[in-house]
């Protein structure tokens, strides 16, 4: 069956045409019908005619995620834990009126071994298919009174690792025959892997882009990030200059603070030397606490400190509020439902 969900809308005329044998026009009805208004079965579509629906129950299906709970912190934040059909997923909603972001996973569990981070602690379990991923958006929109309005990849998983199903997600989720979420107002994160940021490049979009720095200095950043051993910080910041450059856009540099580990004033020095000739923003965020990790945020003296370092170097700099940290649903900590498989 045809997880139907994740046809971007080019591949979903072609399936049509050629193996349904429809015409053109219905790719477009049905698009709408998927993306737009949001279906979750074939029987809403009632401008579809009864044999056309039937073909499409016996051809296609709708995924639809299983919400199994949601947990709303203090400030807002929501996390969505979903079944999607090939395992469990979080998702979070952040509000900051006007703005409602969406927080989406695109792998279940992760790779790239991040110290610090729960989803690296949980491992790697499987990629997520385009339509696991457009459908967590979906979900949370529907549970939602206010427009989503931004959509960020910086859930479980490393997007670039994923990138056949995030491209295809990306264009969906842009697509203004759907949900039509401006490319400006979505971002993808990565830690860097080699050629990751030049696929993005290559489309040849306006897709922000984030970069798990946590460090400008390669040994320290190979403790924290283990990932990074493959890429070395002048190829990361030479691939960060091409998509500047394509683009016009600036790059963000998250800067997750670790007490003892990159706080110091000399790596604030490197930071602020690495990032002068790299068009961008550096979000600072303070660690979020994971259970059984040795990692502890630092004082509020040494994060003020090396803040002060950065302002007067640095283009932009901001120390980020967490969000949704007491419910799990901060950076950094999901991954508790992995871990529990």
């Amino acid at each position: 069956m045809i997880r139907i969900l994740g046809m971007k809308f080019s591949d979903l005329e072609t399936w049509l045409v050629d193996e349904l044998h429809q015409k053109p026009f219905r790719a477009k009805q049905l698009f709408t019908w998927l993306h737009h208004r949001r279906a979750t079965s074939f029987d809403e579509m009632t401008d579809l005619s009864l044999k056309f629906r039937s073909i499409l129950k016996s051809s296609s299906v709708i995924t639809h995620p299983e919400q199994t709970d949601s947990i709303a912190s203090e400030d807002g934040t929501v996390k969505f834990l979903l079944s999607l059909p090939s395992g469990p997923a979080e998702t979070v909603l952040i509000p900051e009126p006007p703005r409602f972001t969406v927080c989406l996973s695109t792998q279940y569990g992760c790779r790239m071994g991040c110290k610090f981070c729960m989803t690296g602690q949980a491992g790697f379990h499987g990629n997520m298919t385009t339509d696991e991923i457009v459908s967590q958006l979906y979900t949370v929109a529907a549970n939602s009174e206010n427009r989503v309005s931004n959509v960020v990849l910086m859930g479980m998983g490393e997007p670039m690792d994923n990138w056949d199903a995030v491209r295809n997600a990306l264009e969906i989720i842009s697509d203004d025959r759907g949900i039509c979420i401006g490319q400006r107002k979505i971002t993808v994160s990565t830690v860097g892997i080699p050629g990751g940021i030049r696929k993005l490049v290559d489309m040849g979009k306006q897709y922000g882009l984030a970069v798990s720095l946590h460090s400008a200095v390669q040994e320290t950043r190979e403790m924290l990030v283990p990932s990074a051993k493959a890429i070395s910080l002048s190829q990361l910041k030479r691939d960060m200059l091409e998509y500047t450059g394509t683009t016009g856009r600036r790059v963000t540099l998250e800067y997750c603070l670790i007490e003892g580990a990159n706080d110091s004033l000399k790596e604030a020095a490197a930071l602020a030397d690495y990032s002068k000739d790299i068009p961008c923003k550096i979000n600072l965020l303070v660690y979020n606490a994971v259970p059984d990790l040795e990692w502890r945020q630092p004082s509020e003296q040494t994060t003020q400190k090396f803040i002060d370092y950065l302002y007067p170097r640095c283009q932009a700099v901001t120390l980020r509020r967490s969000r949704g940290g007491e419910v799990a649903g901060a950076c950094g900590q999901l991954g508790a439902s992995i871990l529990k498989k």
